[in-house]
């Protein structure tokens, strides 16, 4: 990867998980500004090849977040964040990165429930929404119950792409062979 691309997106996970720590929610002028970049340095270092990798990139940021989104289960931000940061990543590296980071989301997710008490309710909640989401009805998610903390899942997503990257930079793993 071209390092001005490589550092142009890890400024962009940064300031996207800064934005969601603090503030719960990734600004879409964020969004916008990273998708507008990511486009247009990718077409810059490699031309048609580089627009054809950086909108596969924002594609597949967008398709794998869309179902939990619309289960209400992640936020908007957290889509378009990903989406836009497959301009700068690929959709393999973005594929990589958002294993990673649902991974974690999930144990910090678990982990902030058990230090809260609330595992055994949450597990019956999800198990409802299941249900509810089988049916064709949108569930009543743990998100949008009052006076529940939510974790600021960007950061966990930002963290997954980074270490995705990084292990591409430093070529620890190969990505392309997937």
């Amino acid at each position: 990867m071209n390092p001005v691309i490589a550092v142009s997106a890890c400024a962009f996970l940064l300031c996207g998980a800064v934005a969601d720590l603090r503030f719960r929610r990734i600004p879409n002028s964020l969004n916008v500004g990273a998708f507008v970049a990511g486009v247009t340095l990718s077409c810059f270092f490699a031309g048609l090849e580089g627009l054809t990798y950086s909108m596969a990139g924002f594609l597949a940021g967008l398709t794998i977040l869309f179902v939990p989104f619309s289960a209400g289960l992640i936020g908007g931000g957290d889509v378009k964040f990903a989406a836009a940061a497959g301009t700068f990543l690929g959709w393999r590296l973005l594929l990589a990165g958002l294993a990673g980071g649902i991974i974690l989301g999930g144990v910090v997710g678990v982990a902030t429930l058990l230090t809260q008490g609330r595992l055994s309710k949450a597990m019956n909640s999800l198990k409802s929404d299941l249900y509810s989401m089988a049916s064709g009805i949108r569930p009543v998610t743990l998100k949008e119950t009052a006076n529940v903390k939510t974790i600021p899942y960007g950061v966990m997503l930002a963290i997954g792409m980074a270490g995705a990257l990084a292990a591409e930079t430093w070529r620890l793993v190969s990505w392309v062979d997937l």
